[in-house]
């Protein structure tokens, strides 16, 4: 499994480059390297509240002197004065300190006497003073190429004065589901049922897709469903191939009528890499790509297709995006009961993880097969076992799990 996701993604190509205002930002992966301005702070600032002083020697006692107050320096000016010793100006967290000065005397260590200042401990050359790029430094590596923006990225930009950041483009992901019996959950009212008395079972692929790709900073293209006919899935295949991903689901498996890869086999230029993958559920998957663009054929059952999705369909777009990061975010847990898997297999149970003081520990939901959907109401994580080799699994063992959900 690991190998067919390290091929895939070594295949991929990613999106180009487009200016966005800062304020658009958030949540946006970055194109280029960002790199300080400048220094950070651009002059030597107080960083309390006190009396700016001139010190001759580190250490200083001034218990017997005297200080002249010469003005006041505020926030955001560049003051004119010039301090020099037996001389103090008044100062505040943030401003800049004056020409001269050398220390900043907290104001609960200075006494006042009229217009004269005495100062109560010694004084150390520098103290409360952050010097000329203490903080940033003119050229530093701030942010590299392929991080997601956050909040606090857009602070840390802004206060360097930016107002734009060069991201990559939003990947827009194309998605289909195949198959007569599949019903939209919103039918288009312009075209007729083509089930023809059949039953009929509602598409929750496509709405699962639509919803988890907007997450990862994708743009989702619902092309609809495809029905089990060579042309109509070849047709759609070829308008998703337009995008800058492909994912769709259902007829995945071979058989008889497996329309879509006869479809695959008719495109130029796409080129199947993996047609099955050696993991539970989800083991129909079928990787794929088109000049550079990611393919993702997802099994019909919304369990397999959830898994593959989250196993490949993540990370996909994850590097199509530009993110330098594709994992998903795990922990450790301890299962709660023993599970015997197959050897040569990864399984991913689904679990409900929950926290025990400072561990967390995870209850498999059954039943496990793929035909159930009843995981979906209840589980927030993904076990995977079997990536290291241990297939069988004692109560208390630890597992890593997916994070899907919150945890209470």
């Amino acid at each position: 499994m690991r190998d067919a996701l390290a091929i895939f993604l070594g295949e991929i190509r990613q999106t180009r480059s487009e200016v966005v205002a800062l304020s658009e930002s958030n949540n946006r992966i970055l194109f280029s390297d960002v790199t300080s301005p400048d220094n950070l702070p651009r002059l030597a600032k107080s960083t309390r509240d006190g009396y700016a002083v001139r010190v001759a020697s580190d250490g200083q006692n001034f218990e017997n002197l005297s200080f002249r107050i010469v003005g006041e320096v505020r926030i955001g000016t560049i003051s004119n004065l010039v301090v020099e010793y037996n001389e103090a100006a008044k100062i505040a967290t943030g401003s800049y300190v004056p020409s001269g000065a050398n220390a900043i005397v907290m104001r609960e260590y200075s006494l006042l006497e009229g217009s004269l200042l005495k100062i109560t401990k010694p004084v150390r050359i520098g103290e409360n003073i952050i010097s000329p790029g203490e903080d940033l430094r003119k050229g530093q590596l701030l942010l590299k190429s392929g991080t997601r923006l956050r909040p606090q990225h857009i602070a840390l930009l802004s206060l360097l004065g930016a107002r734009q950041a060069k991201v990559f483009s939003k990947p827009r992901i194309a998605i289909f589901s195949t198959g007569d019996e599949l019903k939209d959950v919103r039918p288009q009212r312009t075209r007729k049922s083509s089930n023809d008395g059949r039953a009929s079972t509602f598409d929750s692929n496509r709405p699962f897709l639509s919803a988890v790709i907007p997450e990862l900073g994708g743009v989702p293209v619902n092309l609809g469903i495809a029905r089990d006919n060579f042309e109509e899935i070849r047709s759609k295949m070829s308008q998703g191939l337009k995008y800058d991903a492909l994912l769709l689901s259902a007829g995945s498996s071979v058989g008889e009528r497996d329309y879509v890869s006869r479809a695959a086999e008719s495109i130029k230029g796409l080129r199947m890499l993996v047609h099955g993958v050696a993991m539970r559920p989800s083991s129909p998957t079928g990787l794929a790509v088109c000049r550079g663009k990611p393919v993702i054929f997802l099994p019909g059952f919304p369990t397999s297709a959830i898994i593959s999705f989250y196993v490949f369909g993540r990370p996909a777009i994850l590097r199509v995006s530009g993110s330098s990061s594709t994992d998903m975010p795990k922990i450790p847990a301890r299962i709660e009961e023993d599970f015997e898997g197959k050897v040569g297999l990864t399984h991913f149970l689904r679990v409900r993880i929950v926290r025990d003081r400072e561990l967390y520990r995870v209850k498999i939901i059954r039943p496990i097969e793929a035909q159930y959907s009843s995981w979906l109401k209840e589980a927030n994580g993904i076990a995977i076992v079997g990536a290291d080799g241990r297939t069988s699994l004692k109560c208390g063992d630890e597992v890593s799990v997916y994070l899907i959900g919150d945890v209470e």
